[in-house]
């Protein structure tokens, strides 16, 4: 007889915002890179981390959503081209034939209603499982490859998207030590990104890489400590501020049949 059991999805999201200072200043005082929001804003890709499945999407039917994916061949799927909500989203892009495994891009997610059964089928090196009712399915409706070259760089700092709360933009970044950062976690949207990125532990110092950031209202205040070689610093209250989004291994149980 077989069972479906559905184990509690374990998604990370682990964040960090980044801003750069041209002039040093104390903790508690305003730097000189506390000008303001520019008038002209920077394009940006708009995306969100791989969720892991998307099982905890069920209130967006209908909506088409975008997703930074790396193809993997590492996880469960239910279906053929329509896949439960707790499909590995990875896997099911390799399955679907949008990404290879281990290539990153960009994809485009329809969240759809759930069928009577799903059937399975290996498609790609991947074998997906039948399964009979589930309440929520999505379908990949298309893939755009990634690369360091197709990715804008990053801004110094993020101060052009400030309001654009909620807003997530794909970057390309070198970690840096060397420039100025208020906050820990969360930070004022003038702080270099470079160095926030070190300090957040996204990058090393030198390592060039692709992140996602989240930008964020400001805050009341913000608190400095050290961390991977470099030292934020306190701030006040600040109109502005950003957090890295990056993927942590999303654990997606498997249905088990017996």
């Amino acid at each position: 007889m077989a069972t479906k059991v559905q184990h509690t999805i374990v998604t990370g999201a682990f964040i960090a915002l980044l801003c750069v200072s041209s002039a040093s200043a104390e903790s508690n005082q305003p730097s000189t890179a506390k000008l303001g929001t520019p008038q002209v804003a920077i394009t940006g890709a708009v995306i969100e981390a791989d969720p892991g499945s998307l099982f905890n999407y069920a209130g967006e039917v209908g909506q088409t959503l975008k997703f930074n994916v790396v193809g993997s061949d590492a996880g469960a799927i239910w279906g053929d081209g329509t896949y439960t909500s707790d499909s590995a989203l990875a896997v099911a892009a390799v399955h679907a034939g949008a990404l290879k495994v281990g290539q990153a891009g960009v994809v485009t997610v329809e969240i759809v209603p759930g069928l009577d059964s799903y059937a399975g089928v290996a498609r790609n090196g991947v074998v997906s499982i039948s399964y009979g009712p589930w309440q929520v399915s999505y379908r990949i409706v298309g893939a755009e490859a990634t690369s360091a070259a197709q990715v804008q760089r990053a801004p110094e700092n993020l101060t052009v998207y400030r309001g654009q709360n909620g807003t997530l933009l794909e970057f390309e970044v070198t970690g840096s030590t060397t420039e100025s950062v208020w906050g820990d976690d969360i930070y004022t949207d003038d702080s270099s990104i470079a160095a926030a990125a070190v300090h957040a532990g996204a990058l090393q110092p030198g390592q060039t890489g692709i992140v996602v950031i989240e930008v964020m209202p400001g805050q009341a205040s913000y608190s400095g400590s050290q961390a991977n070689g470099v030292a934020s610093r306190n701030y006040g209250p600040w109109d502005g501020s950003f957090k890295f989004v990056l993927n942590v291994d999303a654990k997606v149980q498997s249905k088990l049949s017996n």
